[in-house]
């Protein structure tokens, strides 16, 4: 597990990462996380069943295409990423780049939201993913609609490089947003 302490307040906090792995309390976690509806919204816009879960997460494992992991705040477990390569290239603004990196995230336990860890998750998500990946660098494809996760990747350093109508899980049309994330 990669860790950072940092001040939050006047209390000193640890962020950190642990990999998700195939594992039955990590599928009970993710399922308890994505019943809530402050989830479901965003990540997957309906509740998935245990067993959706456990396949869904079960097959990005075993593909490797994507790197899944918890994100721990002073060693508990408060929420998900998964990092992957973007190869998307609608968007003329990209095309310039040669290896962009794309992560979902969510925070999975509401008593840590609008606390302004957010933001330190996401610089801690964005320095763990330029030393780790070889990338030029990291797109974001938010929900238009999502503006208080649009706000704090904006408070991180992203900035809104296109937009486009896209669809969600259940194949409803959403606009979408790109922002764009290039290393200091």
């Amino acid at each position: 597990m990669v860790q950072l302490c940092m001040k939050v307040g006047d209390m000193m906090c640890r962020i950190g990462l642990t990999r998700f792995t195939d594992k039955k309390d990590n599928y009970e976690l993710m399922y308890k996380w994505c019943s809530q509806e402050f989830i479901y919204e965003w990540f997957e816009q309906r509740k998935l069943s245990y067993e959706e879960i456990e396949n869904k997460y079960k097959n990005k494992i075993l593909a490797n295409q994507q790197q899944l992991f918890f994100i721990n705040y002073n060693d508990n477990k408060i929420g998900f990423i998964q990092i992957y390569k973007y190869d998307d290239k609608k968007s003329e603004a990209l095309i310039k780049y040669d290896s962009i990196y794309e992560y979902d995230i969510f925070i999975g336990k509401s008593k840590y939201l609008s606390r302004g860890l957010g933001a330190k998750i996401v610089n801690y998500i964005n320095n763990y993913i330029y030393e780790n990946y070889l990338c030029d660098c990291i797109v974001l494809r938010p929900f238009k609609r999502n503006e208080r996760a649009v706000k704090c990747y904006e408070k991180c350093g992203f900035e809104i490089v296109d937009e486009y109508v896209g669809s969600d899980t259940l194949g409803n049309k959403e606009k979408m947003i790109v922002l764009l994330n290039k290393p200091d």
